[in-house]
């Protein structure tokens, strides 16, 4: 099967690259263009590929009389704010994406040029407004909370037949916090091999293990909330990430990144001067005579790693010696006929 590859704004995408980690600002920038740009200072300086946002009209998520309506209101951004959001995180570095609610707030995104969507868990059985976004021959990021395999069925069938640019599975489990106990992040393997393609993880725990774990189980994307103060008021903040908790959890990833390796097995560089004192090879128990026909009693199986290896021994049982070899001394191949 080929490798499959997506591409975001210069990052590549795959399973042998590093993963694609996304801060998840949402909206704990409160309303607040210039928190909201506080966060992508934070994202770059953290070490983040991407920050993300949440892009909506209250009018379309919510009815009027919604309780939380009217805050909803007051917390969208407009063009002009993502524009100037765009440009900071261009200068900065990282990647800025957003959500989309809705028709209009994703035609919004698109016509701002982000280079893909991250689209929530909620939308995974809203079918036609994932034709749509898969419409647009952008990079897709589907989160799967809440939902059971044959909801994720019908949504990735409608991502295979609308999208026309790769799309990504995210394993989540949609409860803010998320114990740890129902993480399963087992599930990105679900994913990857029932779905053949790209999986990642979108984190609501407390602590980094579940990231990391997702991380050596193979997620290509990983995706954690991110505040500036856990103290802040708002839905989000408390069980987000602040800066430095962000910040060590990428050091970690990429730590654990550099342990994982390739999937070929060869003998590593710090490994060859312990090989050289810890392998075995033939050494004459006895001293031996040109024309003796070599015996299991002949040889001694013994360190450090001479000309012929221990594996070897099969080989020169019962073939005769050309020349003499003293007692201790190592065997070596042109000693045999």
């Amino acid at each position: 099967m080929p490798e499959i590859v997506m591409k975001i704004e210069g990052k590549t995408i795959s399973e042998d690259l590093p993963c694609f980690i996304i801060a998840e600002a949402g909206l704990n920038h409160n309303g607040d263009p210039e928190v909201a740009a506080k966060l992508i200072e934070t994202a770059a300086d953290c070490g983040a590929d991407a920050v993300k946002f949440q892009t909506y009209l209250a009018e379309e998520l919510f009815a009027p009389d919604h309780p939380e309506f009217d805050t909803f209101k007051r917390m969208q951004f407009g063009h002009e704010t993502y524009r100037s959001l765009q440009t900071l995180a261009a200068r900065r570095g990282v990647i800025l994406l957003s959500t989309p609610f809705d028709e209009a707030s994703l035609n919004l995104l698109d016509e701002l040029g982000l280079p893909a969507f991250k689209v929530g868990s909620g939308e995974v059985t809203h079918l036609d407004f994932l034709r749509n976004v898969a419409s647009k021959g952008k990079p897709v990021i589907l989160s799967t909370g809440m939902a059971g395999l044959d909801q994720v069925d019908a949504a990735v069938a409608v991502l295979r037949e609308h999208a026309s640019a790769p799309f990504a599975l995210m394993h989540c489990v949609s409860s803010y916090p998320c114990p740890l106990e129902n993480a399963r992040v087992r599930n990105i393997s679900v994913l990857r091999e029932r779905y053949g393609g790209l999986a990642g993880y979108s984190d609501h725990t407390t602590t980094d293990e579940a990231a990391l774990a997702a991380v050596a189980l193979g997620a290509c994307v990983v995706e954690k909330h991110f505040t500036l103060s856990k103290f802040l008021p708002g839905w989000d903040h408390s069980f987000s990430y602040d800066p430095g908790e962000l910040k060590r959890l990428i050091q970690a990833i990429r730590r654990l990144e550099s342990t994982l390796g390739g999937g070929t097995r060869t003998v590593q560089a710090p490994e060859k001067p312990i090989e050289a004192i810890a392998r075995r090879s033939l050494y004459a128990r006895r001293a031996c005579r040109a024309g003796d026909e070599l015996t299991r009693d002949d040889v001694l199986i013994r360190r450090p790693l001479g000309p012929i290896e221990a594996d070897r021994l099969d080989e020169f049982l019962h073939r005769r010696l050309v020349r003499d070899v003293p007692t201790q001394a190592a065997f070596k191949p042109d000693d045999f006929e």
